[in-house]
């Protein structure tokens, strides 16, 4: 499996810090068959400032301890991307990254509303050749209460990626049975961990997949793997017919 979003670099966010802690993920990870990991440390959100040249020295980190200790797992540069009215901007300067130097970049919204620029954002990168990927948008209040707004971005060209700690119900039956409607409508496209600590956040798409064999169905979890497998390889992701605008 491919995990696009989680937080696995050390001492940049509210991930690990120390090599022990990046181990247990690490391990984790592997345990639960995940092969390929993007590292998505928070960017442009709040106090945390990640730019590339950062993470890609982080990930140097990473890739020793996975040298170091014969791991069977590989890394790869990302950025979550809080939403900002200089993203295209930045990336032209190499201060963001995508995911891996692809066309996908995973962008952020806030928790709470969504701000006046939102659109416009999202339709910047979609005309500079850049597929922009919601983080847990299940998490967003605003969306979360009108999925409306997450089927006008989807239909636009947008793709949107639920946290496996959502679908579990580890994170509460609200937003369990919001992701699942959000799988269900065609608003989701890629189950992502959003991995924090190998306790408190852990690796769950192994769990994930599972609920959503048993709630929806098995194509359901075959094409999301599907897609994060396709974002992996910079290749199109193909969405299953409109996104449903109840």
């Amino acid at each position: 499996m491919i995990d696009i979003h989680n937080h696995l670099l050390m001492n940049v966010d509210d991930g690990p810090v120390s090599e022990d802690e990046v181990l247990n993920l690490l391990h984790q990870a592997i345990d639960q068959g995940i092969t390929n990991i993007m590292l998505t440390p928070h960017h442009h959100a709040g106090s945390y400032m990640t730019p590339k040249d950062t993470v890609l020295e982080k990930l140097e980190e990473v890739q020793k301890l996975i040298d170091d200790n014969e791991l069977d797992i590989n890394v790869h540069h990302g950025q979550e991307i809080r939403i900002n009215e200089t993203i295209i901007a930045d990336l032209n300067r190499g201060f963001n990254t995508s995911l891996n130097d692809s066309q996908y970049i995973l962008v952020e919204m806030p928790f709470t509303e969504l701000p006046p620029f939102y659109n416009k954002v999202i339709d910047e990168l979609l005309e500079d050749g850049y597929t922009p990927v919601i983080a847990h948008p299940e998490r967003c209040a605003e969306i979360a209460a009108d999925h409306d707004k997450l089927a006008e971005l989807v239909n636009k060209g947008a793709l949107a990626q639920v946290t496996a700690g959502s679908i579990t119900g580890d994170f509460g039956e609200d937003l369990q049975e919001t992701g699942l409607e959000m799988v269900k409508n065609n608003l989701i496209h890629v189950v992502a961990s959003d991995a924090h600590h190998a306790e408190v956040r852990p690796f769950m798409l192994r769990k994930a997949f599972e609920t959503i064999d048993e709630e929806l169905g098995e194509e359901y979890s075959e094409r999301l793997k599907d897609n994060a497998q396709k974002i992996f390889a910079d290749e199109p992701v193909l969405v299953d017919g409109t996104a449903r605008i109840r």
